[in-house]
C-alpha cells in the first residue's frame, strides 16, 4: 500500500500536467494522428484544463509530485475517469491500480465510465477489475463498471 495523495491541481501544476500527460500519451497520438505538433497539443492542453481544472488532482507519492488525475461527474449520475497519468519512473508499480481501486470504492455505488487509446494495454486491467465494453470511438474503447445501486443494466 502505498503513501498516496491527491492535491487539488493549481496553475503552478500547468506545466508539470502538461510533460505528465505528453509522455504518457505521445505514443498514442503520433499512432493515431501523426507527428506529434506541440502547438497543436499545447493548444488542446489548454483546452482540457480549462475545462477539467476544477476535477484534476496532483497524485502525490511520499512527497513527490508524480503524475496527475482528472474525472467528471455526468448529468445522467455517473462518474467518468478521465486520466490517471503516472510519470515513467513510477509506472508499473502498482500505484495507479492503487488510484483506481481507491476510486472503485469510493464510487461504487454508481456507474464508472472509462476510456483509453485502442493501442493501451490497459483495457485488460479494467476487464479484471469489473469494467465491460460500453462502445468505441476510431481512437478509443469506452467500458463502464455498473454501480452497486445499478440492479439492471442500461
Amino acid at each position: 500500500m502505498y503513501n498516496i495523495k491527491l492535491k487539488n491541481y493549481t496553475t503552478e501544476y500547468y506545466e508539470f500536467v502538461y510533460e505528465v500527460k505528453k509522455e504518457a500519451y505521445k505514443n498514442y497520438v503520433e499512432e493515431c494522428w501523426g507527428v506529434w505538433d506541440d502547438n497543436v497539443q499545447r493548444e488542446y492542453f489548454k483546452k482540457f484544463i480549462d475545462t477539467y481544472k476544477d476535477t484534476s488532482y496532483i497524485i502525490e507519492l511520499d512527497g513527490v509530485d508524480i503524475g496527475f488525475y482528472n474525472d467528471e461527474e455526468l448529468e445522467d449520475g455517473s462518474y467518468e475517469i478521465g486520466n490517471i497519468c503516472i510519470i515513467p519512473e513510477y509506472q508499473g508499480k502498482g500505484i495507479g491500480t492503487q488510484i483506481l481501486l481507491d476510486i472503485l470504492e469510493k464510487h461504487k455505488n454508481q456507474d464508472i465510465k472509462i476510456q483509453y487509446f485502442k493501442q493501451n494495454p490497459v483495457g485488460k486491467l479494467y476487464s479484471k477489475l469489473g469494467f465491460e465494453p460500453n462502445g468505441e470511438t476510431k481512437f478509443h474503447y469506452q467500458m463502464i463498471k455498473y454501480g452497486d445501486s445499478n440492479n439492471i443494466k442500461n
